[in-house]
């Protein structure tokens, strides 16, 4: 069967589901590097395409070991179709979905290039989904909040793209430390240290945030600092690299940081840079303070990761 998809979509298939009793095949694949997961729904008499899809490119690894999406097809003239897709990291040999109404649903195997795939019911709730060893033991998960939500309803591919990094989006869910010390004791590893911080800006106490989409990740630490008038710089850490890179887009701009690349967007008085470095992710926002975009590039040059070992 995997042949026959290769043939009919004229590029390499990972893995096949199917047919259904509607007599469709998913034909899975990836595509790029970053990669994206890639799903065909072929009819497998005419061969004819019936709908495509792809997901936003994702990066698993040691930390975020699977990066997933449900798919579905939800168009009057097709018949309703669903899917639970991902890319595994290589410590996994198995992916199970976790399900509202079926806990126990079976586990499917990883292709060695890390695709997994596997049918869902039409009005199944995903919860979360586990990367597996090959004792069946879990290695980690990604919850409903990072698994991506996609939908093609005969004319266009729509959903919600959830595998997002925040990396710069502020303070969110989490609990402030007492102290640096303390915070890097529950994180699990050393912080990163700004060497410049305009003056005039005092610190406060860090902050500890768990990873929304990854409860086994090392939660990340940020560091802030305030003035009266309402300037702040925020600096937000995590261990790299994110599952989901940051896109770029039309209201941003490419930078260095150092040796490394990074995302500017700024606006409104505000300012944030994400980059990444071989072992940490980055997001900088920086407002209330004349010529924020330099302000920031300047407070990020300065970031220094701790050796490692």
């Amino acid at each position: 069967m995997r042949e026959q998809m290769e043939r009919v979509l004229g590029h390499p298939v990972s893995l096949t589901l199917g047919p259904s009793d509607d007599g469709l095949v998913i034909a899975v694949s990836r595509s790029g590097d970053p990669a994206s997961i890639r799903a065909a729904w072929v009819d497998a008499g005419s061969g004819r395409v019936l709908a495509r899809m792809a997901t936003p490119p994702g990066r698993p690894s040691r930390y975020r070991p699977i990066v997933a999406a449900v798919m579905s097809i939800d168009a009057p003239d097709l018949p309703h179709e669903r899917a639970l897709v991902a890319l595994v990291a290589p410590t996994a040999s198995a992916m199970r979905p976790v399900m509202m109404d079926d806990p126990a649903a079976p586990a499917v195997p990883v292709t060695a290039d890390g695709l997994a795939a596997t049918r869902l019911p039409r009005d199944a709730v995903v919860l979360a989904a586990d990367a597996l060893d090959d004792t069946g033991e879990p290695v980690g998960r990604v919850v409903r909040a990072g698994i991506s939500e996609m939908r093609y309803d005969g004319v266009s591919v729509g959903g919600h793209m959830r595998s997002t990094h925040g990396m710069a989006a502020g303070i969110g869910h989490g609990h402030w430390a007492r102290s640096m010390a303390e915070a890097a004791f529950e994180a699990g590893y050393e912080p990163a240290r700004a060497r410049w911080i305009p003056p005039g800006l005092a610190p406060g106490p860090p902050r500890v945030e768990p990873d929304s989409a990854y409860p086994a990740a090392p939660p990340a630490l940020i560091s802030r600092w305030e003035a009266a008038d309402g300037a702040r710089v925020l600096l937000r850490q995590a261990p790299a690299p994110l599952a989901s890179p940051d896109p770029g887009g039309a209201l941003s701009r490419p930078v260095r940081v150092g040796e490394w690349s990074g995302v500017l967007r700024g606006g409104g008085g505000m300012v944030t840079v994400v980059w990444e470095t071989d072992s940490r992710a980055f997001g900088l926002q920086v407002r209330g303070v004349v010529d924020p975009e330099a302000v920031a590039l300047r407070v990020a040059g300065g970031v220094t990761v701790p050796a490692e070992g």
